[in-house]
Protein backbone atom coordinates (compact mmCIF):
# COMPACT_ATOMS: atom_id res chain seq x y z
CA UNK A 1 0.00 0.00 0.00
CA UNK A 2 1.30 3.67 -0.64
CA UNK A 3 -0.11 6.92 -0.18
CA UNK A 4 -0.16 9.67 -2.50
CA UNK A 5 -0.70 13.78 -2.50
CA UNK A 6 -3.73 13.87 -5.49
CA UNK A 7 -3.21 17.36 -6.72
CA UNK A 8 -6.25 18.44 -7.89
CA UNK A 9 -4.75 17.92 -11.94
CA UNK A 10 -4.27 14.63 -11.18
CA UNK A 11 -7.98 14.12 -9.94
CA UNK A 12 -9.31 13.06 -13.53
CA UNK A 13 -12.65 11.80 -14.58
CA UNK A 14 -11.55 8.34 -13.98
CA UNK A 15 -9.62 8.75 -10.96
CA UNK A 16 -13.30 10.71 -9.28
CA UNK A 17 -14.98 7.54 -10.34
CA UNK A 18 -12.61 5.27 -8.83
CA UNK A 19 -13.04 7.95 -5.26
CA UNK A 20 -16.74 7.87 -5.72
CA UNK A 21 -16.94 4.27 -5.81
CA UNK A 22 -14.78 3.65 -2.55
CA UNK A 23 -16.91 6.20 -0.73
CA UNK A 24 -19.95 4.65 -1.61
CA UNK A 25 -19.19 1.41 -0.86
CA UNK A 26 -17.17 2.52 2.47
CA UNK A 27 -20.96 4.35 3.39
CA UNK A 28 -22.97 1.54 2.65
CA UNK A 29 -20.81 -0.52 5.11
CA UNK A 30 -20.98 1.91 7.54
CA UNK A 31 -23.75 4.26 7.71
CA UNK A 32 -26.59 1.57 7.71
CA UNK A 33 -28.59 4.84 9.20
CA UNK A 34 -28.78 5.85 5.27
CA UNK A 35 -31.33 4.51 3.10
CA UNK A 36 -30.07 3.66 -0.68
CA UNK A 37 -32.35 7.11 -1.63
CA UNK A 38 -30.20 9.48 0.88
CA UNK A 39 -26.90 7.77 -0.42
CA UNK A 40 -27.85 8.75 -3.95
CA UNK A 41 -29.08 12.23 -3.36
CA UNK A 42 -25.43 12.96 -1.09
CA UNK A 43 -23.01 11.40 -4.19
CA UNK A 44 -23.37 14.74 -6.03
CA UNK A 45 -22.23 16.76 -2.76
CA UNK A 46 -19.09 14.02 -2.10
CA UNK A 47 -17.97 14.40 -6.08
CA UNK A 48 -17.61 18.02 -5.55
CA UNK A 49 -15.83 17.67 -2.03
CA UNK A 50 -13.53 15.30 -3.62
CA UNK A 51 -13.03 18.13 -6.59
CA UNK A 52 -12.55 20.68 -4.03
CA UNK A 53 -10.88 19.44 -0.86
CA UNK A 54 -7.61 21.45 -0.38
CA UNK A 55 -5.75 18.09 0.71
CA UNK A 56 -6.39 14.47 -0.72
CA UNK A 57 -4.32 11.91 0.04
CA UNK A 58 -4.86 8.41 -1.87
CA UNK A 59 -3.86 5.08 -0.64
CA UNK A 60 -3.42 2.70 -3.77
CA UNK A 61 -2.81 -0.89 -3.49
CA UNK A 62 -0.01 -2.97 -5.59
CA UNK A 63 -1.46 -2.40 -8.53
CA UNK A 64 -2.35 1.62 -8.18
CA UNK A 65 -6.36 1.16 -7.50
CA UNK A 66 -7.54 3.54 -4.78
CA UNK A 67 -8.46 1.36 -1.63
CA UNK A 68 -9.33 4.41 0.70
CA UNK A 69 -8.36 8.38 1.00
CA UNK A 70 -8.74 11.35 3.32
CA UNK A 71 -9.57 14.97 2.40
CA UNK A 72 -8.03 17.86 4.32
CA UNK A 73 -8.89 21.43 4.97
CA UNK A 74 -6.32 23.42 6.63
CA UNK A 75 -6.12 21.12 10.34
CA UNK A 76 -9.78 19.39 9.75
CA UNK A 77 -10.12 15.76 8.22
CA UNK A 78 -13.13 16.02 5.77
CA UNK A 79 -13.58 13.00 5.16
CA UNK A 80 -11.88 9.44 5.37
CA UNK A 81 -13.35 6.24 3.85
CA UNK A 82 -11.83 2.69 3.00
CA UNK A 83 -13.06 0.08 0.82
CA UNK A 84 -14.69 -2.39 2.48
CA UNK A 85 -12.56 -5.37 1.58
CA UNK A 86 -9.66 -3.20 3.11
CA UNK A 87 -11.24 -2.56 6.44
CA UNK A 88 -9.26 -3.68 9.28
CA UNK A 89 -5.67 -3.65 8.12
CA UNK A 90 -4.42 -0.34 9.55
CA UNK A 91 -5.11 1.78 6.03
CA UNK A 92 -7.16 4.30 7.87
CA UNK A 93 -4.68 4.34 10.67
CA UNK A 94 -1.54 5.08 8.44
CA UNK A 95 -4.04 7.76 6.87
CA UNK A 96 -4.97 9.47 10.07
CA UNK A 97 -1.28 9.16 11.36
CA UNK A 98 -0.25 10.71 8.45
CA UNK A 99 -3.04 13.69 8.49
CA UNK A 100 -1.99 14.42 12.07
CA UNK A 101 1.79 14.03 11.30
CA UNK A 102 2.34 15.83 8.11
CA UNK A 103 -0.78 17.78 7.58
CA UNK A 104 -1.41 18.97 11.21
CA UNK A 105 -5.22 17.46 11.50
CA UNK A 106 -6.38 18.11 15.14
CA UNK A 107 -10.24 17.96 14.49
CA UNK A 108 -12.62 15.92 12.43
CA UNK A 109 -16.72 15.87 12.86
CA UNK A 110 -18.16 12.03 12.09
CA UNK A 111 -21.59 10.93 12.57
CA UNK A 112 -22.66 10.12 15.68
CA UNK A 113 -24.65 7.09 14.40
CA UNK A 114 -21.80 5.84 13.01
CA UNK A 115 -20.36 4.00 15.87
CA UNK A 116 -17.50 2.47 13.48
CA UNK A 117 -16.00 5.60 13.04
CA UNK A 118 -16.50 7.39 16.16
CA UNK A 119 -14.67 4.73 17.87
CA UNK A 120 -11.62 4.29 15.42
CA UNK A 121 -11.51 8.11 16.19
CA UNK A 122 -11.45 7.76 19.84
CA UNK A 123 -9.12 5.08 19.37
CA UNK A 124 -6.78 7.67 17.60
CA UNK A 125 -7.05 10.17 20.29
CA UNK A 126 -10.11 12.35 19.13
CA UNK A 127 -12.28 13.60 22.04
CA UNK A 128 -15.93 14.84 21.43
CA UNK A 129 -15.90 18.72 22.10
CA UNK A 130 -19.37 19.72 20.86
CA UNK A 131 -22.66 17.91 19.13
CA UNK A 132 -25.10 19.23 16.48
CA UNK A 133 -28.76 17.74 16.28
CA UNK A 134 -28.46 17.85 12.73
CA UNK A 135 -26.34 16.94 9.60
CA UNK A 136 -25.27 19.42 6.95
CA UNK A 137 -27.62 19.13 4.75
CA UNK A 138 -30.34 19.57 7.86
CA UNK A 139 -31.12 15.85 8.34
CA UNK A 140 -31.98 14.42 11.88
CA UNK A 141 -28.58 12.85 11.74
CA UNK A 142 -26.40 14.33 14.45
CA UNK A 143 -22.88 15.41 14.11
CA UNK A 144 -20.28 15.15 16.69
CA UNK A 145 -17.27 17.74 16.37
CA UNK A 146 -14.06 16.03 17.51
CA UNK A 147 -10.99 17.35 18.30
CA UNK A 148 -7.04 15.53 18.96
CA UNK A 149 -6.56 15.38 22.76
CA UNK A 150 -3.17 17.20 22.35
CA UNK A 151 -5.22 20.14 20.17
CA UNK A 152 -7.49 20.01 23.52
CA UNK A 153 -4.34 20.54 25.65
CA UNK A 154 -3.06 23.41 24.03
CA UNK A 155 -6.14 25.40 23.96
CA UNK A 156 -6.59 24.93 27.48
CA UNK A 157 -2.44 26.17 28.10
CA UNK A 158 -3.43 29.00 25.91
CA UNK A 159 -6.52 30.23 28.16
CA UNK A 160 -4.48 30.03 31.26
Amino acid sequence: MQAQLLTKEKRTTKMLAQLIWVWESSVKKTHHFLSDEEIQQIKPDAMAALKLVPTLVVMFDSEHFPVGFMGIDQNQLEMLFIEPGHRGQGIGKQLIQLGISRYGVTQTTVNEQNTQALEFYQHMGFYEVKRFPLDDQGRPYPLLEMRLLTDIKQKNSDIR
